[in-house]
């Protein structure tokens, strides 16, 4: 096969599924026209695999100069433990896949952006600040279209389905919405990739005081990949900017980072819901306040299993985070809570940013078919948090 760029893919310690991995190469080119497929034993090519090339600059600061390509990210359908595989990312005319697009619909009048697979919707974030306090995502579906969050319309109004929120924030509330509260206004979206593999917005958030003066800014980043009805994944990439002054972020149990407000009918208490984390803790009161790498939300809907879990970053600021769940829907990383979780002031999680600092939070969202086991939730926040190993094929 000729030019064609080889890379090596290593499954490590898990077993794999449908997992996006990235080339660690930068391909010259207009970002288009790259064609993965895997390699036969014998060394002929095998059969294709969504692939995207993703825009990406190499800068050296002491020349001040920058090599701009793309890189390939593609999708490795399976893989057992310990295995590795090998794939060809062709560089010339290579005849691609028919795979569906993931694609954004964004509306500036309407102020949605509603990821798409194919035809079906993922999700859509929500930015109207007329109408919402903070941006959200609403509705998040699950297999075969049955929606699993809400809008908490009558105990909790602010738990919107799926936001970022803190409750005190240089003594402002930006997590309810009573008297007093503090708001998140969307000032841009922007879509920065779609493709077979996934699309990707960017917003621009800035966060105001009760009486709508600005404290910082919020810069996410959600990812909607190409994945099955039954195992769709959601990345949420959070940054916030000490914009203005400096920020105190307060400890508090009434905080996110990252929340999600479950369908009622998926509800631990009154309904099918059942919560379990990364240690085997069950229920609220093995999971409220304790630290997990993933705590996972499933339960039984129109006869069906289906789940929603949320998967902490090895990089985030105290990995694994604390968890405020609760027994009536409410699911959130919130690593900032700890003397209302330890029933212990001395022991605190405020976090001080001074002016023109940054603090970035990478979540995964994975809403799946099945319960914990069944969706093999520990296996995919592995996917995630130490994905494959990928190596160029030297000649």
């Amino acid at each position: 096969m000729s030019d064609h760029i080889f890379v090596d893919v290593a499954a490590g310690n898990h077993d794999r599924e449908n997992t996006v991995v990235y080339a660690p190469i930068m391909c010259e080119g207009d970002h288009e026209g790259h064609v993965v497929h895997e390699v036969n034993e014998d060394g002929s090519a095998g059969a294709v695999v969504p692939s995207q090339c993703v825009g990406i600059c190499e800068c050296d600061e002491d020349l001040d100069e920058c090599e701009c390509g793309c890189q390939v990210a593609f999708i490795v359908p399976s893989m057992a433990a310990g295995t590795t595989k090998r794939f060809a990312i062709c560089t010339d005319e290579c005849e691609a896949g028919d795979f569906e697009q993931v694609t954004v619909e964004l509306d500036e009048d309407a102020k949605t952006a509603a990821f798409m697979v194919g035809d079906q919707m993922v999700t859509r974030y929500n930015f109207d600040f007329e109408k919402f306090v903070r941006p959200n995502c609403y509705p998040v579906y699950g297999p075969n279209g049955l929606e699993i969050t809400e809008y908490a319309q009558t105990d909790h109004p602010h738990h919107k389905s799926m936001y970022v929120a803190l409750g005190e924030v240089n003594g402002e509330d930006n997590w309810s919405e009573m008297e007093g509260h503090a708001y998140t206004r969307c000032n841009s979206v922007e879509v920065l990739a779609e493709g077979p593999v996934f699309a990707q917005i960017l917003a621009i958030n800035d966060w105001l005081d009760k009486k709508q003066n600005k404290l910082m800014e919020e810069w996410t980043m959600i990812t909607v990949y190409n994945m099955p009805e039954t195992g769709r994944i959601i990345d949420w990439d959070i940054t916030f900017v000490a914009s203005e002054k400096g920020i105190h972020i307060g400890d508090t149990k009434e905080s996110g980072t990252l929340s999600v407000r479950m369908l009622t009918e998926l509800h631990e208490k009154g309904g099918t819901g059942k919560i379990v984390n990364a240690y085997g803790g069950v229920g609220e009161t093995e999971n409220w306040g304790k630290p997990s790498p993933w705590v996972d939300y499933s339960g039984e809907l129109d006869g069906q299993k289906v789940g929603l879990a949320i998967f902490d970053a090895p990089d985030n600021l105290r990995f694994p985070s604390t968890w405020h769940v609760r027994s009536y829907g409410l699911f959130t990383a919130n690593c900032w809570g700890y003397s209302y979780f330890t029933n212990d002031q001395s022991k605190r999680g405020d976090y001080v940013m001074p002016q023109g600092d940054t603090l970035n939070f990478i979540y995964r969202v994975y809403v799946h078919g099945g319960d914990t086991c069944e969706a093999k939730v520990g296996d995919r926040w592995f996917d995630f948090a130490y994905p494959p190993k990928v190596t160029e094929v030297k000649e």
